[in-house]
Formats: structure tokens, sequence, C-alpha cells
């Protein structure tokens, strides 16, 4: 079908006698309309087809096994909706897709009708994905008519999502609503306001157990380690669309939530009062359990989404932000009542099924303190009961550890952290339950995962964030707390030696390496005199770990903690260590490395290639020795390992070309003599011609045929590394304008680039391959054309040579980077069609 036949076939179309007994050729119609409308000149869509086509939208027209009849129009129709343009002479044709599809959903939300409770799947995906269309790219240029509004629209919108049996189906309304606040123009908001408020209404009743328990308590809600539940799923994108309101009518927004949430809140403060201390029990008739229950999820999702609209009313150049003061204040002292019941009523100690819901209220509840701590004024003396408070609902469930529940530790930790964060240190470090806890921690141990790294983020924030001028006293206690918790930290890895048993270093460095890395990690924005605080507390440490290292070495996952901790040492602490102690640790490292280079073992080798990395691109020369070594390092002992193992273990080979990259960029004077030195003015640029007689010929020859290598490896990523490696260098030292790669490299270089354009193994790069090839090419297009391209036709196999000749002069020898990238292309397809030809041609057979 050609384009200029769309016409008749409309016509023929809008003439045909859709009958419900022939519906082969109904289906076989929409699927053609479907195509034609993806490219069909839209001036020339009749205006009557439209209207069939929406007839084939009636669900109620056909057998119930007709569905995807309905389904293909609505994906027909869907078509013209994703073209974004609108062409003149096309207003009309919108206008009554518009009014097509406001009659569409009246239809379905018809009081008299049954229409929406026989809605499948795949319809109401297909109506939300035409509305979402409708509304993201058309809508406001219909708004633009005269006398046109929305408000039609919006309403039939408001009754269908309230209106829609299943969750599934709600969830893809919710995707239209969201479209169309994503386009909603601040000026036009005042129209809208009464339609965005009753859409917060119907999203919090759908959320609330109280109002649709039947409903939620269908979906599954078991943690998983891949992806949300489809609860999680359904709540937050609930609350997204609450707080998407929000941001255009934010006190009615959070004043509607609030209400709501007071109402649950009450019945929880009042819980405290309801427990029995002989049975460890509520007092409560069991039938009100699932009221309860209810109470408890719907409290929960409703503190959730309190604290998501928060940072909505932080901006105190905000309209609203005094207005809504008194109210806050209020929800913020609420918060920190309801977190005092939690932690005196120990509600997850008592004897009910319910505890999983009170656990997930108390962490929520921590969780928005969290969200809500601008404004709750702590710096003040006068206010300094709200920290005492803020304190009082955090630190005993830290000192309490495994007693309770990883998520309520959790989230207490993150309040602490935040805590720290706000409030001078010396204000907390006065108080004696924050030293208490100061002193206990490392030792502490949480339910659930990361709540120990989040506690020591906060203690390091006490400990070490800047204090101020401080007396030699204030100095004194606390470079004692800073010991002390180190100490405490590091205790059993500080006392291994050589005779202790494999099974308790393993246990011992697994456990405190990884905590000393995330320490560092936290700190790396540190200013210099805090990290100073930070070394000073972990020398110690660092200076057992080089004594250890080569002993337990050869024990793969303590190899990796090590380096992974003088990975993080070197990248946030190097000017704290020296030169001296650098020095020293890569020694350690250098000796290390050799003598095991008969194992074979590639473990934690990346992680030495990085720390090697970063000795090599530190400034000045107080590394500058140590070049050698490393060299003879990758070159004679990881390169023969890493190259053989390169498919298993990529990750080594791609640190390794990293490593060398590193060295070319930042000490490329090792190899060539800087221009200054070679008496040229201190103008001169690095990136001319320069010198070209390097120092170490030998040694440069084989670090650039590692790169060779790692071109014909079959990963992309190894790929993608070398090559970018080698433009890099390029732009920086002109590599492939030097004497050494022209004359030794070049043609190697380019042959295994147009064989991996010829084989598209990394047709994915295909892109930086040509642009890489233009640049070797460049370097002399005339040595490019008149000689290279003749050897290389010459190697290719699968050719004659009269298919060899003609595609040495088809090839245009234009050396503008466009065409010759597009004449080179034509060149490769030329090419690997005359081989696929000559393959498939039977044996005897004459080729030309």
């Amino acid at each position: 079908t050609q384009p200029g036949a769309a016409p008749v076939l409309t016509r023929e179309l809008i003439n045909a006698s859709f009958r419900p007994d022939n519906k082969f050729v109904t289906r076989e119609c929409l699927g053609t309309i479907q195509h034609l409308f993806t490219w069909a000149d839209l001036a020339a869509v009749p205006l009557p087809l439209i209207k069939n086509i929406f007839y084939f939208t009636n669900i109620s027209t056909y057998a119930q096994d007709d569905d995807d009849m309905c389904v293909l129009a609505m994906s027909a129709l869907n078509e013209l909706f994703y073209r974004k343009c609108s062409p003149p002479g096309t207003q009309n044709l919108f206008t009554q897709l518009y009014h097509h599809t406001v009659q569409l959903l009246r239809d379905i939300v018809c009081p008299n009708s049954c229409r929406i409770e026989t809605l499948g799947n795949d319809f109401v995906d297909k109506l939300s994905e035409l509305l979402a269309l409708l509304v993201e790219q058309h809508l406001w240029r219909l708004e633009a008519e005269p006398g046109f509004s929305a408000l039609d629209f919006l309403s039939l919108l408001y009754q269908l999502t309230i209106q829609l049996p299943s969750l599934r189906c709600y969830l893809r309304c919710l995707t239209v609503w969201v479209a169309f606040i994503k386009q909603l123009k601040p000026q036009n908001t005042h129209k809208y306001s009464e339609a965005l408020l009753g859409l917060v209404s119907v999203v919090l009743n759908k959320m609330q157990f109280t109002y649709n328990l039947s409903q939620l308590e269908e979906m599954d809600n078991e943690p998983s380690d891949e992806s949300e539940t489809e609860w999680e799923v359904f709540l937050n994108t609930s609350v997204e669309v609450i707080a998407m309101v929000a941001e255009y009518a934010p006190v009615d927004t959070f004043n509607e939530v609030l209400l709501k949430w007071r109402a649950a809140n009450d019945v929880y403060c009042l819980l405290e009062n309801a427990i029995d201390d002989r049975s460890c029990a509520l007092k409560i008739e069991p039938s009100e359990n699932v009221r309860l229950h209810c109470i408890l999820r719907d409290l929960s999702s409703l503190t959730q989404t309190l604290a998501r609209l928060s940072s909505l009313f932080t901006d105190q150049d905000n309209d609203y932000y005094n207005s809504s003061a008194p109210i806050i204040d209020s929800l913020v002292n609420s918060l920190i009542k309801s977190a005092l019941v939690a932690a005196n009523g120990s509600f997850h100690l008592l004897k009910s099924r319910l505890n999983a819901d009170f656990v997930e209220v108390h962490s929520q509840i921590l969780a928005a303190l969290k969200t809500w701590m601008p404004w709750i004024p702590l710096n003040n003396e006068i206010m300094s009961q709200h920290l005492k408070q803020l304190l009082a609902v955090t630190l005993p469930l830290l000192r309490g550890g495994v007693q309770y529940p990883g998520k309520v530790t959790h989230s207490a930790a993150h309040l602490l952290l935040s805590l720290s964060n706000v409030v001078f240190p010396p204000s907390l470090v006065i108080l004696p339950t924050v030293v208490e806890y100061i002193h206990i921690a490392p030792a502490m141990k949480y339910n659930g995962t990361h709540t120990r790294e989040v506690v020591n983020n906060a203690v390091c924030n006490i400990l070490i964030r800047p204090w101020g001028e401080l007396s030699q006293a204030d100095g004194t206690h606390r470079n004692a707390l800073i010991n002390t918790f180190f100490d405490g930290l590091t205790r059993d890895f500080r006392e291994l030696g050589p005779h202790s048993s494999e099974g308790k270093v393993r246990e011992v460095i697994s456990h405190t390496l990884p905590l000393l890395s995330h320490i560092i990690e936290f700190a790396k924005d540190f200013p210099s005199q805090s990290k100073k605080l930070l070394y000073m507390g972990i020398k110690t440490s660092i200076d057992t770990a080089l004594q250890v290292f080569p002993t337990y070495s050869s024990i793969p996952d303590v190899s990796d903690h090590i380096l992974v901790l003088f990975v993080n040492v070197l990248s946030v602490l190097q000017q704290q260590l020296g030169v001296e102690c650098i020095k020293h640790a890569v020694e350690v490292f250098l000796d290390v490395a050799v003598s095991q280079q008969q194992s074979k073992n590639l473990s934690g080798l990346d992680k030495l290639l990085q720390i090697l990395q970063i000795v090599v691109e530190s400034p000045g020369s107080a590394y500058k020795g140590f070049l050698p070594g490393i060299l003879q390092l990758c070159m004679q002992h990881v390169y023969p390992l890493a190259i053989s193992q390169a498919s298993e273990h990529p990750d080594v080979i791609i640190a390794l070309l990293t490593l060398l990259h590193s060295i070319l960029v930042h000490r490329w004077q090792y190899f060539y003599i800087s221009q200054v030195r070679l008496g040229h003015s201190p103008g001169c640029s690095e990136s001319d011609l320069g010198p070209d007689s390097p120092q170490q010929p030998a040694q440069l020859l084989a670090v650039l045929q590692v790169f060779g290598q790692a071109l014909m490896q079959p990963d992309i990523n190894t790929f993608r590394t070398s090559l970018a490696a080698l433009e890099n260098l390029q732009a920086k030292w002109k590599l492939y304008n030097k004497m050494l790669f022209r004359q030794q490299l070049l043609h190697q270089f380019l042959t295994v680039l147009w064989h991996t354009l010829l084989d598209r193994s990394h047709t994915l790069l295909t892109d930086d391959i040509l642009l890489a090839i233009y640049n070797m090419a460049a370097v002399n297009f005339q040595v490019f054309f008149n000689t290279f391209l003749t050897e290389f036709l010459d190697s290719v196999n699968g050719l004659t040579s009269t298919q060899r000749d003609s595609l040495k002069q088809s090839f245009n020898h234009e050396t503008d980077m466009p065409t010759f990238i597009q004449n080179f292309q034509r060149f490769i397809n030329d090419l690997r069609c005359y081989r696929i030809c000559n393959v498939s041609i039977p044996l005897g057979s004459v080729i030309l």
C-alpha cells in the first residue's frame, strides 16, 4: 500500500458493512487502519471513519469473547493521538476525537449501565493510554479554543476513577491524572482546584483499609529482594499523586490528609492505656481486631503521606509558610507524642496478631519526624525540650539493639543521623545519654541491614564534624570520645595475630573493615580538620591492616576487604596519610602481588589496581619512583593473568586498562620528555605533536598493545573502555600521530576495528568505532586510501578480485568527517553484502 492510496482505502472502509457476524474481516480492517494511522496524512482522515471506529469501542455491542475487537479499535485511535503535531486543517479532527472520547466515557460511567463492570484489563490499558495521550499532547491545544473547557472531561474521568472495579485498572487511571497534573499551568489551577481536591479524596479513600478493606486485603505485601511489593507500588503511587496535587494546593491537600491522620492517631494514642500488663495483651474484644488492624494500616499510610508533603512546607519564602506554622507545629508535637507512646507501650512485644502493624506505624512515625526536622527548633536553649524528647524516642531503641524490630531501629538510626546533622555537636555531647550511647555504640547489634552503618555515621557526625573554637578541656574530651569509639569498633581486628584461626580472621575482618570503609566514604566531603580527627581514630587499624595483609592475602574475601579499605583510605584520607605511609602501603601491596603471581588467583586484583591508580593520579612527583614497579607488575604479572581470564573476569582487565590509561594521561612525561624540558616556551601546548622519540619505547609499545588486545575481546565493556582510552589519549597527546604508533600499531588497530564493524560484534558502539577509524585515518589520508585500503581488501576472504577492485574504486576519497563516515559505512555494507552473496551461491557457479 502506498501513501497515495490511503484516501481510497478509507473511503472503502467507511462504506463497508461491519456486521457482527463478519468478525474476521472487521478485525483485519481495524488492524489495517491502525497501520495507516501511523503515517497517513492527518488532513486526509475522514471524520465518518473516526465515528465508525469509536462504534467498535462499545464493548456492549458484542459478546464477551469479542473484547479484542474493542482493543483493536482503541489501538487504532491511539495511533492518531500519538501524532504530536497538529498540521493546518486537522484541528477539527482532534476536536471530533475529543468529543467522541468524552461520549465514550459517558457511556462507560453511565449510572444506568453495567458496562464498567465488564471492562477487561487490556481495554482499560488502551483506554488509559488514549486518555493520557489526549491529555499530554492535545488537550491544552484544544483548551485554547474559545468556549472550550476540560471540566466535562475531568468530571467523567473522576467518575471513572471512582467506579473502576479493580485496583489494577484504578492505577492505570491514575496515570491519566498524573499526565493531566504534569501539563497543568499555574494560571489555570484555580479552574481545576475542585477537581484536583476531589481526586485527593478519592485517592485517600482508596488507600485506606477503613474504607476499602476488601480490595486492599487482596494485595500482595510479602517482602521481595527484587522489587517493590504490589502493596508498596499501590501506596507509593497514591502518595505521589497526592503530593503532585499538593504542589498546586498545598494547604488544602495537607489539611485533608491531616484530618484523616488525626482520627487514626487519636485511636493509636489511646492504646497505651489499653494494655493488660499481666497478660501482655490489648484489652479489646476479638471482634475489634479487624477494625484496629485497618486503623493501624491507615495510620502508617497517612503518616507516610504527611512525611512526603513535608518538603512543600520547609521553604520560608512560600506565601503559606507563616499561616500554616501553627498547624504544622501541632503536627510535630503530635508525632513526638505518638513516638513516645510507641516507645513506652512496646506494642511489638504484645501477644497480638497486629504486631506487624504496630512495627510499621512506629517506624513510619520516626521516619516522619526526620522529614519534619526543619520545623523543630533544636539549637535554642528554650526549645531544648524538643531535643531531649527526640533523643528519648531514639536512643532507648538504639540501646536496645536486637530487642527491637529492624524496621524500628533503622528509622531511629536515621532520625539520630538527622539530629547529628542539624544540632551543634557540643550541644549533644553535654548530654549524658548521648555520651553513654557513644561508649556502647561500637558493640551494639541490630536486626536488619545497614542500621549499624547509619548509627556509625551519626556518631562520626557528632565526634568529628567541626565543633568551632574549643577549650583545651573540650578538645581533650573530644579526642577521648573519638578514641573510645574507634577502639571499641576495631578492638577485635587489632587483636588479630599470625596464629589466629582462619575462621576468626574471616569473621572479624568481614565485620569490622566494611564498617570502617563505610565511615571513611561517609566522611569524604568533611573538611580537612575533621578528616585529620578521623585518621587519628583509625590510624592503628590502618597499620594493623598493612601488617596482616601479607599473612592473610591468600584468603580471597579477607584480601578483598583490606584492599577495599585502602581504596577508600587513599581516596579520602590521602593528605592525612602522608607520603611515607602511602609508599609503605604500595610496597606491601606490590610485594604481595608479585609473590602470588603463580597462584593465578584474580581475587581482589581489581581493587589493587584501583589503589595503584589513585597513587598514579596523585599530584606531584612524590610517587614517581613507583611507576617502574607498577608497570612491571601490570605487564609481567597482571596482564598475562587478566587477558587469559578476560571472559570470566572482565572487571580485572577493565581495571588494568583504566590504570594504564591513567598512567599515560597523568605520567606521560615518563615516556615523552615535556615541552618545557626540551626548551620550548611554557605556553606551548602539550597537545601539539611535541617530541616523537619515547624514552621507554619497548615498554610504551607493550602498554599500547594491551589496548589492542582488549579491542579483540568479546565483552563490550572491555572494548568500550579500551576504545575510549585510545580516543582520549589521541585528544590529549596526539597518540595516533606519534611515530611509534604510526609505524607499529596503526595498521593493526585499524584492521581490528574494521573487522569489528564487518562482523557486527559490537554494533552498539558503531558510532564510536567509526569516529576512531576516522581519527586514525586522518593521520595520513593518502597512506590510508592508497596503501591500507588495498592491503585490507587483499586480506579479506570471500571476495573475488573484481569485487575487490569495485570496492576500492567506489570508496570516495573525501576527507571531511561526515562524508568519510558515510562513505565508509557504505563500503562496509557493500563488502558484507558481497561476502554473503558469495557464500550463498551454489558450488561451481560463476561469480561475476
